[in-house]
């Protein structure tokens, strides 16, 4: 067996990034940039009103003389002339501001009648309430770098300086095989010995948080030719294949004889954890494979130890792994010495909780869990208040 770390730091120097594609920014959503991107132009890209009011000269502020409002200037519609001595134009936000304007006074703080302008700011300085043009960002600025994960903000961001598509990483395709007689799906009546199958939905959903929807779902009986058959069904269209069970090493597990047989390159097999140990990570013809455990929790704990961050590299996210956090526990743990301690928790961000059913097939601690308490594999009690390791778990 291998460490936590040992194992973390193979998949770093194993996965490389998928393949380049461009898509619409709207598709972009969770993908990750795969180009550095030149602002095309200035932003704004005109002088702009920031409020409804008045645009002026201030040179014109504290003269006696009247100032006489001669036109407006609304956003799309801009004053097509220039403002002279003891002018203003109307304008509203976003709007351009016209030539020989420099200050705009907002509306609430000015008198108007018969289209003179009384201004009632004594506050008002030179460029008051004007956004210079390219004072966002100027034409030929370096805008977004390559690496940069895409979220809403990036999206409104990119709109706004003119990109309809952007080149991304490819969200990586993905088939799941599970193993396992005893599996019943959700809605049929349960058989003796039979255990209702819920390995391919967590994985789906896991899956459908990230973005990644290019999921092939198959299902193989306890039977070697059988696994064989559906690990070669799934290998020839999927960039990682996810097994779940079988990868021990009792009778009816053929996981492991088949990626032998199959000339799967093993990267490592069996991390010192709990839960979640008997883990396989490996690659063929640039395809990278996990046997998970079967046990659900222990499905879902490698899955965001490991496969989570394998996913995200190859996506080309450059910080991959679950953040981490430190915070005080709020009670004493007593853990087995020897392997690392995945614990599922909740946390309101100051303190972490270690929830109820920690053992491998229960699920409804997991239902509950916001993060991941990790206890190092050489620690044997740590008392309550002590600061732990957190993983924070991805919201859906």
């Amino acid at each position: 067996m291998i460490s936590v770390m040992q194992a973390q730091n193979a998949i770093t120097t194993t996965i490389t990034k998928g393949k380049e594609v461009t898509l619409s920014i709207s598709e972009s959503l969770g993908c990750v940039l795969a180009e550095n991107l030149i602002c095309p132009i200035d932003l704004p890209p005109f002088h702009q009103s920031g409020v409804d009011g008045y645009a002026f000269r201030y040179e014109d502020y504290k003269n006696d003389n009247p100032i006489t409002i001669i036109g407006e200037s609304s956003a799309g519609k801009s004053f097509s002339g220039e403002i002279g001595a003891m002018q203003a134009v109307r304008i509203f936000t976003g709007a351009e501001v016209p030539v020989g304007a420099d200050t705009i006074v907002m509306q609430e703080k000015v008198t108007v009648a018969a289209d003179i302008l009384q201004i009632n700011d004594e506050q008002i300085v030179s460029g008051a309430n004007v956004r210079p043009q390219g004072s966002h960002i100027k034409k030929h600025d370096s805008a977004l770098t390559r690496g940069k994960v895409i979220n809403a903000g990036t999206i409104s961001f990119l709109a706004s300086m003119g990109f309809a598509c952007v080149k991304v990483y490819a969200k990586p395709r993905v088939s799941i095989i599970i193993t396992g007689d005893e599996l019943q799906q959700p809605g049929e009546s349960l058989s003796a010995g039979q255990v209702y199958e819920s390995n391919s939905v967590c994985l789906c959903a896991a899956l459908q948080s990230m973005g990644i929807t290019d999921v092939n779902v198959l299902y193989a009986a306890d039977e070697e030719s059988a696994t064989r058959a559906s690990f070669l069904q799934a290998v020839t269209d999927a960039d990682f294949v996810l097994f779940t069970g079988g990868i021990s090493v009792g009778d009816y597990d053929f996981v492991g004889k088949v990626l032998i047989e199959e000339n799967v390159k093993k990267v490592f097999y069996k991390v010192k954890q709990r839960p979640g140990k008997p883990l396989f990570f490996g690659e063929r013809d640039g395809v990278y494979i996990f046997g998970l455990p079967g046990n659900p929790a222990s499905v879902l704990t490698c899955f965001y130890e490991y496969v989570y961050p394998a996913l995200r590299m190859n996506m080309g996210d450059m910080a991959p792994f679950l953040q981490s956090i430190t915070l005080p526990v709020s009670e004493h743990i007593n853990t087995a010495k020897g392997l690392t301690f995945f614990l599922k928790a909740y946390t309101d961000y100051r303190t972490a909780f270690p929830l109820d059913g920690q053992p491998s097939y229960m699920m409804r601690s997991f239902a509950y869990a916001n993060c991941l308490i990790v206890v190092p594999e050489n620690t044997e009690r740590i008392n309550a208040g002590e600061m732990v390791e957190v993983h924070l778990l991805p919201h859906p």
